[in-house]
This record gives structure tokens, C-alpha cells and sequence, in this order.
């Protein structure tokens, strides 16, 4: 499953990240809990953090804590249908 999370930041600036299945398998393993309890901001934010450390490819990032401050707006994107109809395929 990808999702598209695009971050509205408090100086006016927005990115969109795509979150992918590591970003959730990190999240089940800090949080410890499946991902049918996933749905939080805090959650959201996890997972988005993520994906931007990815995409930051080695370079320094903010931690989660001091990120997070600096979010103004968060907007969830639907998930991509083809991989989930690809994935429910898989368990057939």
C-alpha cells in the first residue's frame, strides 16, 4: 500500500511525501501494534516522517519531535488502488 501525505508547514511551504509499506513496517515496530490500529495523527505523522527521511536520502533531517513542530496542516491522499487491488489479488 502507498499513501500520498502532503505536509503544509507553519512558514506557508508544502511537500508531498508518498509513504510506502517500510515507512508502515518501522511504525508496527516502534509503536508495536498492527496496522489495523493505525489512524492517529501521531501515527500519520510517524509514517510521514519516514518517507521524508527516505526521500532525504542520507542527507541530515529534523527529528520526529522537532519536525513536528514545524507542521501546520496535514492532508491524507487516497491510497493507490492498483496496489491494493494487487495486493488483494496476492491473497486469493
Amino acid at each position: 500500500m502507498q499513501q500520498q501525505i502532503t505536509i503544509k508547514y507553519v512558514d506557508g511551504s508544502e511537500t508531498t511525501y508518498l509513504v510506502r509499506p517500510p515507512d508502515y513496517a518501522k511504525w508496527e515496530m516502534t509503536t508495536k501494534k498492527v496496522i489495523s490500529q493505525f489512524g492517529g495523527m501521531w501515527d500519520i505523522l510517524y509514517v510521514t516522517h519516514s518517507a521524508m527521511k527516505r526521500d532525504a536520502g542520507g542527507k541530515p533531517t529534523k527529528t520526529l519531535d522537532v519536525w513536528m513542530e514545524s507542521v501546520a496542516d496535514v492532508e491524507v491522499g487516497e491510497g493507490n488502488p492498483k496496489v491494493i487491488q494487487e495486493e488483494a489479488s496476492a491473497d486469493s
